[in-house]
């Protein structure tokens, strides 16, 4: 995008309704990355085209779940997808949120929903420490005004080697929380810059940074948090598999009338 290409641009653009066919057609001219720096030139939501949509919910999706324990396929691990919305992203994650169904009269508040998610608020899950695997959060951390208090509630509920798959907004291609009036809306300015600040000062003892911001597209960013420790999976007690119904009845263990 050229100096007089985004004066132009700028001088066409409805800012108020960003979405507008005529904004669309627009923008359409343009390359991903030259709308990329319109909306960060003119502190604007960046707009992205329904292909575009698809590929950065992938890639959210994949770097989210690198939170899992490496060499543990899902199938065999117990992980929470917080703030769910209606994103399954895998089927072995169990879905949390505060809703099921939509609350019409509160701006801001889901559109979508998973309906056999769990209710639960972020900062009380129902779970006993050193219970989960790991956790995924896309796009819900940004909704809290202590998120710093919620990871390490999340911390609290990991497995030693366990891990947190966060994807946040980077408010620079969005919008600024200080302007946002919605109850269930934006309530800090998410960037990497600003989560590696919050992790050093509050967070460096109960987790570590595995990777941070390696996303291709500027809308998101994402973060793997990792709990210090050794990674135990899960195995089956042998109170339940010690001995068979035959055994049981044999040594007059078995529950009869």
């Amino acid at each position: 995008m050229t100096p007089a290409d985004f004066e132009a641009l700028e001088k066409k653009i409805n800012f108020r309704h960003l979405n507008s066919k005529k904004n669309l057609d627009l923008l359409c001219h343009f390359d991903l990355k030259s709308r990329e720096e319109f909306a960060l030139r003119t502190k604007s939501p960046v707009i992205y085209f329904p292909d575009e949509v698809a590929l950065v919910k992938r890639n959210e999706e994949t770097a989210a779940m690198l939170a899992a324990p490496r060499t543990f396929d899902p199938s065999a691990l117990n992980g929470l997808n917080i703030g769910c919305g209606d994103r399954r992203i895998n089927p072995h994650l169990t879905p949390v949120d505060i809703m099921r169904s939509g609350d019409k009269s509160a701006s801001g508040s889901h559109h979508a929903f998973l309906p056999d998610a769990i209710l639960a608020n972020p900062d009380d899950l129902p779970f006993k420490p050193e219970s989960i695997d790991f956790i995924v959060a896309l796009h819900m951390l940004e909704h809290v005004p202590d998120p710093v208090a919620i990871l390490k509630h999340w911390a609290s509920v990991l497995k030693p080697g366990g891990g947190i798959g966060l994807i946040l907004p980077d408010y620079k291609y969005t919008w600024d929380a200080r302007k946002d009036p919605s109850k269930f809306g934006h309530k800090w300015n998410s960037d990497a810059d600003t989560f590696r600040m919050l992790h050093a000062a509050h967070l460096a003892d109960d987790l570590r940074i595995e990777a941070i911001g390696t996303l291709e597209h500027r809308i998101s960013f994402d973060v793997v948090l990792r709990k210090p420790g050794n990674f135990t999976p899960f195995s089956i007690s042998n109170k339940t598999t010690e001995l068979s119904g035959a055994e049981l009845f044999a040594n007059g263990k078995m529950i009869t009338k």
